[in-house]
């Protein structure tokens, strides 16, 4: 054990005494969070569309359009207030955010976030509305048709003061819509101004067909009210957010530990191979046995791997309380509760340590990268199965073939934790546990012969030569000693 902790700590401090390491901590986050946000950071700063609407119709439809603007604009900043409110303090705090909107519009729905966080409520921004007005040039408003005022428009656009311009005309149900844009590929507006005429011809038409306006709004307001239960929800009828937690973090904790086979194995890995070409593994194995080689290995790069983990962790933490208490709380109870923190634990020390082991072996009978290529192609394509089918389990935990797969070793780690939400049965949770622990057992052993027959194997890589030498008494070096 001495030695075996001797060349966990070497391992380890190879790696964190570099500016690498600590830089790589710092980016991988920083490149997931841009990546998250962007699309958020893209639509903060882009500015709203500067829209004039011509209307040859006659018949009002352009204020029409404007109207439903406004009202979509306030139906965002509504659907913000709300996601502001149930960050901070669960889905409660959302929905008395909700309600207050739905008595006295916008000002009361600041009020009661105000009332539930002042610090949120002074944090947040309203979202930008996606177009704002601008007067219409009045040669297009006196166009004689639309194939005229798109002439103006057209040169309002190209001068880049205007960026949409629509020309509406015909009449009742033969409405045309002309959208200017300097956006070729796909204009912003496109789909909600479409959405928009669609819906105020729908009500117009029925107005002529003798349906009064108070019966119109009446029939656009109707909505079922939808209650989602579940005999599995903590109340026993209806499901909280706090329910549907565990099916995401089942799902962060699957990709999690592939994430970390993928950049853990990896740097275990190339470690042996650099070991191996330097002769330093012939070195270590004249001093030191094999299960203390490869343990002490496996042991510095898990520490390693959770070291990043626990950092990003921390960091994690410490964000969702400054900005989504409410939720934090939320997490937490759902990794304490019902032991779930020890049910993914088990899958991810096991899954780690099956394909860790296996890595190692690998990597002992390679002399370079282009080597370990020719072993890793199978392990790979293994590993590309649970990806495809981590994420249907959101849907189907229950799945048969999910099931199924569930039961094969290699995928166990991954899956087991994805179906998390459809309750797992008992004995689905232990059987696949000590299958998974006995073919890791298996597998260490294995790769502890491999690693053995592979540190001073020279030649060519395959396969075959590589069961070979595995079983070969002769490729068996001496062990024994105290590393220095």
């Amino acid at each position: 054990m001495s030695r075996l902790l001797r060349i966990a700590r070497r391992e380890y401090l190879a790696y964190v005494r570099t500016a690498g390491f600590w830089l790589s901590i710092l980016a991988l986050p920083l490149v997931m969070g841009v990546s998250i946000s962007a699309p958020m950071m893209m639509m903060r700063s882009a500015q709203p569309e500067r829209l004039a609407i011509v209307d040859l119709t006659g018949q009002g439809l352009g204020e029409a359009v404007t109207r439903a603007l406004d009202e979509e604009q306030a139906r965002a900043v509504g659907r913000s207030l709300r996601a502001a409110a149930t960050a901070a303090g669960g889905p409660k705090a959302g929905d008395t955010v909700r309600l207050a909107q739905e008595r006295g519009g916008e000002a009361e729905a600041r009020k009661a976030l105000a009332a539930l966080n002042p610090a949120v409520a002074e944090r947040f921004k309203t979202p930008k509305p996606s177009a704002v007005r601008q007067p219409a040039p009045a040669e297009a408003l006196n166009a004689a048709d639309a194939k005229a005022a798109g002439v103006v428009l057209r040169r309002e656009i190209s001068e880049r003061r205007l960026d949409t311009g629509l020309i509406l005309s015909g009449r009742d149900d033969a409405i045309v819509m002309d959208l200017w844009s300097r956006n070729l590929a796909a204009p912003v507006l496109e789909n909600d101004l479409r959405g928009h005429v669609r819906d105020i011809m729908r009500e117009r038409a029925l107005s002529r067909a003798g349906v009064d306006a108070a019966t119109l709004k009446a029939v656009d307001a109707l909505k079922p009210t939808l209650n989602s239960l579940s005999p599995k929800a903590a109340s026993g009828e209806k499901i909280s957010l706090r329910d549907r937690l565990p099916t995401y973090v089942g799902l962060a904790m699957g990709f999690l530990l592939w994430s970390m086979v993928m950049t853990g194995a990896g740097i275990l890995l190339n470690s042996v191979i650099e070991e191996k070409s330097t002769k330093i593994l012939e070195v270590l194995l004249s001093s030191a046995s094999v299960p203390e080689i490869m343990g002490g290995k496996i042991l510095g790069v898990a520490g390693l791997t959770g070291t990043v983990i626990g950092v990003w962790a921390l960091a994690g933490t410490v964000a969702l309380m400054a900005f989504a208490p409410g939720l934090a709380g939320d997490l937490g109870a759902v990794l304490m509760g019902k032991g779930l923190i020890f049910y993914f634990a088990a899958y991810l020390v096991g899954g780690y340590l099956m394909y860790a082991s296996l890595f190692a072996g690998i990597g002992a009978f390679c002399e370079s990268q282009r080597d370990a290529q020719t072993l890793l192609g199978p392990i790979m394509l293994v590993m590309s199965i649970p990806i495809i089918f981590m994420s249907q389990a959101i849907r189907t935990p229950d799945s048969p073939i999910l099931n199924l797969l569930s039961w094969i070793p290699p995928f166990t780690p991954f899956l087991m934790p994805a179906r998390i939400a459809g309750d797992p049965s008992t004995v689905q949770v232990i059987g696949t546990t000590v299958l998974m622990l006995a073919t890791t057992v298996v597998i260490v052993w294995g790769s502890g012969r491999a690693f053995r027959a592979g540190a001073l194997a020279t030649g060519k890589v395959d396969l075959k030569g590589v069961v070979g030498r595995m079983f070969s008494r002769s490729a068996h070096p001496r062990e024994g000693g105290d590393p220095s």
